[in-house]
């Protein structure tokens, strides 16, 4: 199917500002598919898989000269997994200082593995891009909006990973998420994180997704799993250094008033969390159809900021009176904030608490009626972007 990635302008018009472009994503958000697409607009591309042992050859252990060599010929340079290269960050460096004008973008599955490697090097030679899975913006200009409404739950359900979205079967799209969850969650992360307990490792994911949406307290966690607090916040650094979950912290200007000690944790990916719980089933039967709406619309109005470059501080908001809002944008040191509540069904006003406080913010109940004419009123996307195929 065809669809518009929003980053895809915004990448392009940064190559040669920077010699090197890194481009992070999980796996199978479509960074192959996207760089692949971006080398058909020059005339004479090199493409190298970091997993490939003969492209290795061509970039380990090779002096400046001779990946000048290398890539001088070639008026842009991809190369995919770059984190799989030894020595990946001396070997950008060399290609930075010793090609003028190269064009390098380098993609990576884990920024935990890949920035570990390239962030000393690389200072000053890099901008950093990140592709998550199809945003819901994406999805309504290749199906429209009228369509994507008909199809929203089963995005709730399966996740926005292009493939998965691309499959017509629910089986099918179960049996993806799964693959993804065994397969990359727990497979990779154990591989490269270094995760020596992995049965307290699963647990906390599984707390994690049965959280959602709820304040966490990492003492808490540790005592349930039977693991120090500092394993607890260790493990959740590489599931956020991985594109698996996030941290929402909360909006405070009254400490005494508001609760400021705490923070939320969502997943990128509604669909990994469901599959991590094993989960799917239809929404009206499910007590946690809340916490799954506001994750969706929470990770949306994230990719909503990468892609559009928008600089918010975002936040929750909740006193000790037990007012709540989900979800706040803040601009201009907090002199603009837009305000959201995310409820499945029902609409409901500005807690009495928070408008007490922020009688300026403006506030949206954001429902599943309102969900996607809301991310399609979002500023459109450049005209000159073209349609790719996945």
């Amino acid at each position: 199917m065809n669809y518009i990635r929003q980053i895809t302008n915004n990448l392009k018009n940064n190559l040669g500002k920077k010699p090197i472009i890194v481009l992070y994503g999980a796996r199978q958000v479509g960074k192959t598919t996207l760089v692949k697409n971006i080398l058909t607009d020059f005339k004479n591309p090199l493409y190298l898989q970091g997993d490939d042992p003969k492209d290795i050859l061509l970039l380990e252990k090779k002096s400046g000269k001779e990946l000048q060599t290398l890539v001088s010929n070639h008026d842009i340079i991809i190369i995919d997994e770059a984190q799989q290269v030894e020595n990946i960050g001396n070997i950008l460096k060399l290609i930075a200082d010793n090609v003028p004008g190269a064009n390098v973008i380098a993609t990576g599955s884990s920024s935990f593995d890949l920035a570990n490697k390239i962030s000393e090097p690389l200072t000053g030679r890099n901008r950093k891009f990140y592709l998550y899975p199809l945003s819901i913006k994406e999805i309504i200009l290749a199906y429209g909006e009228i369509d994507v409404n008909k199809k929203l739950e089963e995005y709730l359900i399966f996740g926005m990973y292009p493939q998965i979205v691309n499959s017509s079967s629910r089986e099918e799209k179960k049996i993806l998420v799964k693959e993804l969850v065994s397969d990359y969650l727990f497979k990779d992360l154990f591989l490269f994180g270094d995760i020596r307990n992995s049965f307290a490792f699963e647990k906390l994911v599984k707390l994690l997704a049965l959280r959602v949406g709820s304040e966490i307290s990492y003492s808490e966690l540790a005592k349930e799993i039977g693991i120090s607090r500092d394993t607890v916040l260790n493990y959740v650094t590489l599931l956020e250094q991985s594109f698996i979950i996030f941290r929402l912290k909360p909006l405070y200007t009254n400490k005494t008033k508001e609760i400021n000690k705490t923070h939320k944790i969502y997943f990128y990916d509604i669909g990994i969390r469901n599959g991590v719980l094993g989960n799917f089933d239809p929404l009206e039967l499910r007590s946690d159809k809340g916490a799954v709406f506001e994750n969706f619309f929470i990770s949306e109005k994230l990719k909503q900021r990468s892609y559009l470059g928008d600089d918010s501080d975002i936040n929750f908001w909740r006193n000790r009176q037990a007012g709540e809002v989900d979800f706040i944008e803040s601009f201009h040191q907090g002199r603009e904030l837009f305000a959201y509540e995310c409820k499945w069904k029902e609409i409901v006003s500005t807690p009495i608490s928070f408008k007490n406080i922020y009688p300026n913010a403006k506030f949206t109940c954001i429902t599943s009626f309102n969900i996607v004419d809301h991310f399609n009123q979002i500023k459109k996307v450049d005209a000159q972007i073209s349609m790719r195929e996945y």
